[in-house]
């Protein structure tokens, strides 16, 4: 299914009320995953609820294969039956799994000598075998998510919006959620948007990531190159991309320089002018004695703290201040063992080195 929004706009009641979209644009182009990011309360639900037509927009309309099918004046409730939403919080009938299941397929028409078959596929990829008889209230939250998914995977609808399908679950959980969600994009038959917090899982599953911000999408497109390459300040701090400055690029022949309070390093810039810069701290190496090396970017300084943030470590170096302004913290993204072997600590004089091309510059 094409999805096509223009100009999207809701405002949910307060008090105060709160513009919540203003004027989104979206377009999703067939089959496949789109991932939704962005902050808590961004709109990431309410544009979802606007896709799976259960709320109309305020403003803006909304088209299916080219036809109309939301707008300020309502929705056209034949279309719903195109969308599944599933949402973060699933909501299960009294029952049991395979009951709440066949009910949803009851309610869409399908006969009962077919509803067994819809569900089949889904029983081992969700791991649903042992519970598929079980009642929902001697289930666990993590069974319900995925009894819930699979009630929405049955329906079989072209259009399939996830609220979160991972948040708080398992390894194994997510683990099984996410690869049916794989299993059935696979296909090429559905279009899937996934409103996510998890980076990692937009990278593993979506082709396409929109990133939500200020009521509309501030940026679209390739998965791996939005998400390794911001182009917008907003995104890059939603990425937590650790180095972060504005300033602007100067052409000086051979090369060009990226000029900030108590920053001077060597970039490739398209053309000069006022921008941002963004250095993700991966891309910076931790030296004790200035390395032999091709890149063009070499600050000294006194490591002011190393945090442990996962399964690396941050080194903040203190870099000494200039004549003309103070010189801003830099950070440097490493594994423990490279903390071990050199013995990194605070109050010890570093390098932190980096390429030109690490910095990505852009327009904010």
């Amino acid at each position: 299914m094409r999805v096509h929004a223009d100009g999207l706009g809701r405002t949910l009641a307060g008090p105060p009320p709160r513009r919540v979209l203003d004027g989104l644009s979206l377009e999703l182009p067939g089959p496949g995953v789109h991932a939704v990011l962005g902050a808590n309360g961004s709109g990431k639900t309410t544009l979802l609820r606007l896709l799976a037509l259960l709320d109309a927009p305020d403003a803006g309309e909304l088209r299916f294969d080219g036809e109309r099918v939301a707008g300020p004046r309502g929705v056209a409730r034949g279309a719903r039956r195109r969308a599944t939403l599933v949402f973060d919080r699933p909501a299960l009938l009294r029952g049991t799994v395979r009951w709440n299941v066949e009910f949803a397929l009851r309610a869409r028409g399908v006969p009962a000598a077919e509803r067994p078959a819809r569900l089949a596929p889904w029983i081992e990829p969700l791991g649903l075998g042992k519970i598929l008889d079980a009642r929902v209230d001697r289930i666990s939250a993590g069974e319900a998510r995925r009894a819930a998914l699979a009630r929405g995977l049955a329906l079989g609808t072209e259009l399939l919006l996830l609220d979160e399908p991972t948040a708080n679950l398992d390894p194994l959980s997510a683990g099984l959620v996410e690869g049916a969600v794989a299993e059935l994009c696979a296909r090429r038959e559905t279009t899937v948007v996934l409103a996510t917090h998890d980076l990692a899982q937009a990278r593993r599953l979506a082709g396409q990531v929109h990133f939500l911000a200020g009521g509309r999408i501030a940026q679209g497109g390739d998965a791996a190159a939005m998400l390794d390459a911001p182009r917008s300040t907003a995104l890059a701090a939603f990425l937590g991309v650790e180095n972060l400055f504005r300033g602007v690029v100067e052409d000086r022949g051979d090369h060009q320089r990226f000029i900030a309070p108590g920053i001077d390093w060597a970039v490739i810039a398209e053309r000069p002018g006022p921008c941002w810069a963004a250095l993700p701290a991966r891309d910076v190496l931790v030296a004790r004695d200035r390395p032999a090396s091709s890149a063009m970017n070499a600050v000294e300084g006194t490591i002011e703290r190393v945090e442990e943030r996962g399964p690396t470590v941050l080194v903040v170096l203190a870099p000494p201040d200039r004549e003309d302004a103070p010189a801003p913290r830099l950070t440097a993204a490493v594994t423990r063992a490279t903390v071990q072997a050199m013995g990194l600590a605070p109050g010890q004089r570093a390098w932190l080195v980096w390429k030109a091309a690490s910095v990505r510059l852009f327009d904010g």
